[in-house]
């Protein structure tokens, strides 16, 4: 197989990688998301749907849908904004507190499965590369949103 293609092996890296967070993550009542509860819970409830949406490069559709999924089992909770009454905040429910220990946890322990061998010196800078690939490819610093549809080249 031929090695030049990133995209190709990131791709792979990251079909693997979610299969094997699913795996650890079975007994949960979610099957995604996982990595949504962890900015949320990072924002404290002060980020509303759209900044979240942008800090996880998804776009409305997809994050409406996903606070949808963990909203109707109670995991988060939108709320209104005292200074704006269009703008909705989403913080995490007291039931989710559990769930996100859990999936941090998770995360954790895959990462350092995924990156087995390599020196922790090495992994921030591969964290580092990771993150400078992502805005080598934003185009005048807007976000590459994480859409189920075609892209149009």
């Amino acid at each position: 197989m031929p090695a030049s293609s990133i995209g190709f092996w990131c791709s792979v890296v990251a079909h693997q990688y979610f299969a094997r967070l699913q795996q650890k993550l079975a007994e949960l009542d979610i099957t995604s998301w996982y990595y949504v509860l962890l900015v949320i819970e990072e924002g404290g409830g002060k980020w509303s749907q759209q900044e979240l949406a942008d800090r996880l490069d998804l776009d409305k559709v997809s994050m409406t849908r996903a606070l949808d999924h963990l909203g109707d089992r109670g995991y988060v909770e939108r709320c209104s904004c005292e200074g704006d009454r269009r703008k909705h905040l989403v913080k995490l429910t007291p039931k989710a507190r559990p769930l996100v220990r859990t999936i941090r946890k998770a995360y954790e322990e895959l990462n350092d499965e995924v990156l087995k061998g390599v020196k922790k010196a090495d992994r921030a800078v591969f964290m580092e590369q990771l993150m400078a690939m992502v805005e080598n490819l934003r185009k005048e610093g807007l976000p590459v949103t994480v859409t189920n549809k075609r892209v149009q080249a």
